[in-house]
C-alpha cells in the first residue's frame, strides 16, 4: 500500500513537471532564475545520492526525473547555448 501511494505521488510530480519542460524545449527558453535553478538541480542530486543510500527506488526514480527536467529548464535560462 506505502508503495502504491508513492508510485501515485512520483507519477504526479513527474506528469506536474511534463508540461513545462515541453514548453521549455519548444521556447529554447525558460524564465527560472538561473541562482535558482541551480540550487535546484544540486538538491536534486543531493537527493539522488540519499536515495541510493537509503534504498529508495521510488524517491531515486522521482529525483532523477525532477533533476534532469530541472536541467533542462536551468540549460535554458543561461542563454549560453549555441543558436
Amino acid at each position: 500500500m506505502v508503495s502504491t501511494i508513492g508510485i501515485i505521488g512520483l507519477a504526479l510530480l513527474a506528469l506536474a513537471w511534463l508540461p513545462q519542460t515541453y514548453s521549455v524545449i519548444k521556447k529554447k527558453k525558460s524564465n527560472i532564475n538561473p541562482g535558482f535553478g541551480t540550487l535546484y538541480v544540486l538538491g536534486s542530486l543531493i537527493l539522488i545520492y540519499y536515495s541510493i543510500q537509503i534504498k529508495d527506488n521510488i524517491f531515486l526514480i522521482l529525483n532523477i526525473l525532477v533533476a534532469i527536467m530541472s536541467a533542462i529548464s536551468l540549460y535554458f535560462s543561461t542563454g549560453k547555448r549555441k543558436k
